[in-house]
């Protein structure tokens, strides 16, 4: 009966943690240097523009930010960022924006539109 309990609680464990790492899709970077690391969290297609939920794992914080990418234009937008977590963002949209090759957002935006 022990037994079946470790199995059953390391099992559980696993799915968890396949989850988990399943939910978070690295961000590929086109130019070395960024320390941080970048991990896709969601996205949601609405014709041509895609809604995105990305993380920044810095050195010394954690930061979300949510995005709209133009995909045809190749133009984003800042819809709200926070060091806390996804659900505390509060949506304030910055005006569209030209991307700058190599850049964190430049890279989000080429990894989201392929």
């Amino acid at each position: 009966m022990l037994n079946q309990k470790i199995i059953t609680f390391l099992v559980g464990t696993l799915i968890t943690s396949l989850a988990i790492a399943a939910s978070e899709i690295p961000v590929p970077r086109s130019v070395a240097g960024d320390k941080g690391k970048y991990y896709l969290l969601e996205r949601k297609k609405s014709g041509g523009v895609v809604r995105a939920l990305h993380k920044r794992v810095g050195v010394d914080s954690v930061g979300y930010t949510l995005t709209e990418t133009n995909c045809k234009t190749m133009k984003m937008r800042e819809l709200g960022y926070s060091e806390n977590s996804p659900s505390s963002i509060k949506e304030n949209p910055t005006k569209w924006f030209e991307l700058v090759p190599g850049s964190s957002k430049s890279d989000l935006a080429n990894f989201i539109c392929r």
